[in-house]
């Protein structure tokens, strides 16, 4: 195989991929105007559906957890976003 055809492979699997991305804290709240590139890749997933069906079943275990820390998580998670890893906004910088 050539390099130009493994090089083809690998940008292929990446426009199939889907990140799910959740926001940052800051000061302990949580930054939803930050920049897509500053929020945490929770997972990765083959499909759209298949990460909004994942992450609302992972949303709905973290809410039934009590301790602080899961709290936390959740104010985060319930802002979960899919992203396609083709993104441009998972490249900007921070202003």
């Amino acid at each position: 195989m050539s390099e130009a055809h493994r090089l083809a492979g690998h940008i292929g699997a990446l426009l199939l991929a889907w990140y799910a991305l959740i926001p940052p804290l800051v000061g302990g709240a949580v930054a939803l105007q930050a920049p897509l590139s500053q929020w945490e890749q929770v997972r990765a997933f083959d499909s759209a559906e298949a990460c909004e069906k994942q992450m609302t079943a992972y949303a709905r275990q973290v809410a039934e957890q009590t301790d602080n820390a899961a709290r936390t998580r959740y104010r985060q998670v319930e802002y979960v976003r899919c992203v396609a890893a083709s993104d441009p906004r998972l490249r900007q910088r921070a202003p």
